[in-house]
């Protein structure tokens, strides 16, 4: 019996190790990177009062930062706080002369061809929004 247990639990330990490493590789092959341009709507839920909005984010090559755009005075810069649950946190940061709220997180998340973007604001869930953007240019 302990002979058998001990030619099993190699196997066992490598099916433990090998799934995770299995479904993570394919989980970011299917989504997709965010590299690249996107531009779309975001809207609040029903009855938040929060309008829709044209928004442009643009991720640089290593996801670790990049731009978002609303309008003329509503712009910046983005910084990667953290990736979970498939999710690339960012952190917006207003330009200098913006003229809109600060604090907001911008969570990115591949679509198929598209990137959904799930916007938490500083003054609670009620008043956060979220859209599908989808590529600009090639």
């Amino acid at each position: 019996m302990v002979v058998w247990i001990r030619r099993l639990m190699p196997l066992l330990v490598a099916t433990c190790v090998a799934l995770p490493v299995a479904a993570a590789s394919g989980k970011a092959s299917q989504g997709g990177k965010l590299t690249g341009t996107w531009s779309g709507y975001i809207v609040g839920a029903p009855g938040s009062g929060i309008k829709r909005q044209h928004m442009r984010v643009v991720v640089n090559a290593t996801e670790t930062g990049g731009s978002w755009k609303i309008s003329a005075t509503c712009y910046g810069a983005l910084r990667l706080d953290n990736i979970s649950n498939g999710y690339h946190h960012y952190f917006r940061k207003l330009a200098r002369g913006a003229t809109c709220g600060a604090g907001y997180v911008d969570c990115l998340e591949r679509d198929g061809a598209n990137v959904y973007d799930a916007v938490t604001s500083p003054r609670g869930d009620a008043y956060d929004s979220g859209g599908t953007l989808r590529r600009v240019g090639s």
